[in-house]
């Protein structure tokens, strides 16, 4: 409830509308609209107050806070820091400051310094918190992390997720794992940092260094249960070796039981010494690479059969064999998208192979003038090498024949029986193996399915409008896993609104559609013109605006209308 207050400067009395917020965690008033000198109060009075309306973005921020509370991520975040980190800076403790930086990773994704004047003051977080705001920035941030230690944040993961499975109910039977990276702008000359490395990146940043993701998600509500930051420069099987059993203990301290999980991954994290391992300790669905068994493909052709898998028909071959000394069930498939992509990539390598072979054939056909002679020898192996280069030895025939004065003719073609085979035989198989003898081939390669599942997680962490992980402006390794918990806790509470709007409204759009839909959702804030009977009492009154017919239905499914202007979360201890 606002309230009129008075307030004098060099010698007069000036009257103001305020409201009671904290500041740094004591109560101060906040002026909501100055209403001048007693003549002007009167004034308005007699003729009204000319109505002042300012709107702020509200939906989405709101319902993640509800998560939050829900969820207690808030007291989870404090129950595992020592006592001395729970202390307040500026009014918040640090789960208040990194759950608040999580809601700006899902609605808007900005540096810390850019927190406040990005995102936060455009939105009702400020009103619903009933505190102010504007104190945080990026030395709140980094104080506040600086108190998350490396060994915290697993535990502090593991009990969220924990909370999320039992109140969510949610389906443990198929986890997936990928891993991806992330390009960062931290210096080559920067020796603060040792997960920062040079790799292969997946979106050609190769001049950068970068951070290696490892994340675990549910199948069915794309839950992330798990994730690990690591080395740039690593290689998938050696991440997936180092922290299978961290995963292995998750799945037991959230399940209680590896019996009923199956463990999908693809082939980067094969090795014979890994596979071994996750044989003997759960349930899984890999693959291989056929290039590695042809004698497994060449079987499989002859013995194709067709199942129907969804909506789609798949040639397949089922049968079950020793790999690397394993008892496992194997299925080789045909993917028609596969296929047709591969055939793409040839076509396009062929292209290009050939003009640079056009080049080379224009440039020998002339007799050398000076300078080094031209051999037979050096020609060979420098067409032998582009060839090679293009990864299309067996497809390209070719011939060089030598004229008088050191010239040469070239001619090159495809080798379109060799290409024929390659389509009709190998193109587009994959190969998948689990230790699931009581599955048939359909729950098999729905299992497998599912990994794009997880492939679309990383798409949804490096969309830079709604929860991407990038920007990240740190520089040493804790700041870095801290703000990947951060973003985390951020994928984690959108995931679960996103399962909820499924479920209560039938909402059938991307995460990144309903958090568009719900930002769109705007709390109104303004002052309510007193009448004759009042005697000049003020309120602030808010109201959530007007909105088009789907997001009021969106809206009302979750219950946001009615919802109280208010949250519970202990974000200080004057909460």
């Amino acid at each position: 409830m606002a309230t009129l207050q008075k307030r004098k400067c060099r010698g007069k009395t000036y009257w103001s509308i305020v409201e009671s917020r904290r500041v740094n965690g004591k109560p101060r008033p906040v002026i909501l609209a100055y209403l001048g000198r007693a003549e002007d109060l009167l004034k308005r009075l007699t003729e009204g107050i000319p109505q002042k309306v300012k709107s702020y973005s509200h939906g989405a921020v709101a319902m993640l806070l509800h998560m939050s509370e829900e969820l207690q991520v808030v007291e989870t975040i404090n129950r595992h820091l020592p006592e001395h980190c729970t202390q307040l800076r500026d009014g918040f403790t640090v789960g208040g400051s990194l759950l608040l930086a999580a809601i700006g990773r899902a609605c808007k994704p900005t540096s810390k310094e850019n927190w406040y004047q990005g995102f936060a003051r455009y939105t009702s977080l400020a009103y619903l918190l009933r505190m102010s705001l504007s104190k945080l920035d990026s030395q709140h941030f980094w104080d506040q992390m600086e108190a998350v230690s490396a060994s915290a944040i697993p535990l502090i993961e593991e009990d969220l997720v924990r909370i999320i499975v039992e109140k969510e109910n949610i389906t443990l039977d198929t986890l997936l794992c990928d891993m991806s990276n992330f390009f960062t702008y931290i210096a080559s000359t920067n020796e603060h940092c040792s997960l920062a490395q040079r790799g292969k990146n997946k979106q050609k940043r190769m001049d950068l260094r970068q951070l290696g993701l490892l994340l675990l998600i549910t199948r069915q509500d794309h839950l992330p249960l798990f994730h690990k930051v690591y080395q740039g420069n690593l290689q998938d099987r050696t991440v997936f070796k180092k922290y299978f059993q961290e995963m292995v203990n998750r799945f037991k301290a959230i399940s209680g039981s590896l019996e009923d999980i199956t463990l999908v991954f693809d082939q980067g994290n094969n090795s014979k010494e890994t596979l071994k391992r996750v044989d003997s300790t759960i349930h899984f669905v890999g693959s291989l690479s056929p290039s590695h068994h042809k004698a497994l493909v060449e079987k499989a052709n002859k013995s194709m059969s067709r199942v129907s898998i969804g909506s789609r028909d798949i040639d397949c071959y089922c049968t079950r064999t020793l790999i690397w000394e394993l008892d496992l069930t194997t299925v080789v498939y045909i993917s028609e998208k596969l296929r047709q992509g591969q055939i793409r990539g040839i076509e396009q390598n062929i292209e290009k192979l050939f003009t640079k072979l056009d080049d080379l054939r224009e440039k020998i056909k002339i007799p050398t003038q000076r300078g080094r002679k031209r051999t037979q020898e050096a020609l060979e192996k420098k067409i032998i090498s582009l060839i090679s280069s293009h990864d299309l030895d067996e497809l390209i025939c070719w011939k060089l024949n030598q004229l008088p004065e050191n010239a040469f003719v070239l001619e090159f073609g495809i080798d379109k029986a060799q290409l024929n085979t390659l389509k009709q035989n190998w193109l587009g198989r994959r190969i998948l193996i689990t230790n699931r003898h009581d599955w048939s081939t359909e729950q098999i390669i729905s299992a497998y399915w599912g990994q794009a599942r997880v492939e679309y997680a990383f798409k949804t962490l490096k969309n830079p409008f709604h929860l991407a992980l990038r920007p990240q402006y740190h520089w040493t390794d804790q700041k870095i896993k801290v703000h990947a918990l951060i973003c985390f806790i951020a994928f984690l509470l959108s995931m679960v609104l996103y399962k909820r709007a499924r479920e209560e409204v039938n909402f059938n759009g991307s995460p990144h559609g309903l958090l568009e839909k719900l930002s769109a959702i705007r709390l109104a804030t303004f002052i309510e013109s007193p009448l004759q009977r009042t005697k000049g009492r003020y309120k602030a009154i808010h109201r959530i605006e007007e909105m088009d017919e789907d997001i009021h239905t969106l809206a009302h499914g979750l219950d946001l209308i009615k919802r109280k202007l208010k949250t519970n979360i202990p974000f200080s201890v004057y909460n």
